[in-house]
């Protein structure tokens, strides 16, 4: 281990924080009791383009923060949902929630 390492963790943290809408939107599947569809979420993400939104869930998707579940039926849809690896953000989350109503 170098000492350079746990700067390497910190940047890495601090890139995917910084990224729009990468929070807001895992706090929105986080928050919510069932999957969301592509436009329930870009309507509570608002103001964000569906390319962003798109962009956005793929990379959440691969970072393995949530799934996208096809959801079978007479009207097929997709819903997005947050996975354990998420589930660790929840207290991140609420605490930059508490600092931001005290502080902002």
């Amino acid at each position: 281990m170098t000492f350079l390492e746990p700067e390497n963790f910190f940047k890495k943290t601090s890139d995917f924080v910084a990224k729009k809408h990468n929070i807001a939107i895992i706090r929105i599947l986080l928050k919510s009791e069932q999957g969301l569809g592509f436009n329930a979420i870009m309507k509570q993400v608002s103001p964000i383009t569906p390319r962003m939104l798109s962009t956005r869930l793929a990379e959440l998707e691969k970072e393995q923060l949530i799934q996208k579940n096809l959801v079978l039926g007479d009207k097929p849809k997709v819903e997005y949902r947050t996975l354990p690896k998420a589930i660790g953000l929840s207290k991140a989350i609420s605490e930059l929630e508490k600092w931001g109503k005290k502080e902002l």
